[in-house]
């Protein structure tokens, strides 16, 4: 009975040492700035994700066709056989511990993308006040001359 639990907690925990590594690949290319290198790995872990959930919601369907009272996935020893209490359980365990890591790298990772995302918009800002001209004397959207002063004269220019 235990053997689909511990095949399917073994699936878990393999998925999270992979999403850590498509981790730390992301954080190498966000650091290197390549944006390309970096949604390719975002797709790779947007897909991992997924599976990951499909082996979560097997798993809950399995245990609430065995007990639909059973209140947390940490209980999940009390179904198996007494000899498979304990593997099951550290299974448990090493994926809390993995999930802990991969969140960690998540909020990493986002603090990394958002302070470059800051610094980009601050550049940009930056580079858009250095091309507006200081002053109002330009030529407008229609191709005229613009007196941004509104001084009216008949005489432009030196005499």
């Amino acid at each position: 009975m235990s053997q689909p639990f511990s095949e399917n907690l073994n699936r878990q925990k393999q998925a999270l040492a992979l999403l850590e590594q498509l981790q730390d690949e992301e954080f190498g290319f966000l650091s290197k700035g390549d944006p390309q290198s970096v949604s390719q790995i975002e797709f790779s872990i947007q897909d991992l994700l997924r599976q990951l959930a499909v082996e979560r919601q097997e798993l809950k369907g399995q245990i609430q066709a065995l007990d639909p009272a059973l209140p947390a996935m940490r209980d999940l020893p009390s179904l198996v056989d007494q000899a498979d209490q304990s593997m099951v359980a550290s299974l448990l365990r090493d994926i809390d511990q993995q999930e802990q890591i991969c969140a960690r790298k998540a909020a990493q990772i986002m603090e990394t993308a958002m302070a470059l995302l800051d610094q980009n918009q601050a550049l940009l800002n930056f580079l858009s006040a250095e091309i507006k001209p200081k002053n109002g004397h330009t030529y407008s959207q229609r191709g005229t001359w613009r007196h941004p002063d509104g001084a009216g004269a008949l005489l432009h220019g030196r005499m």
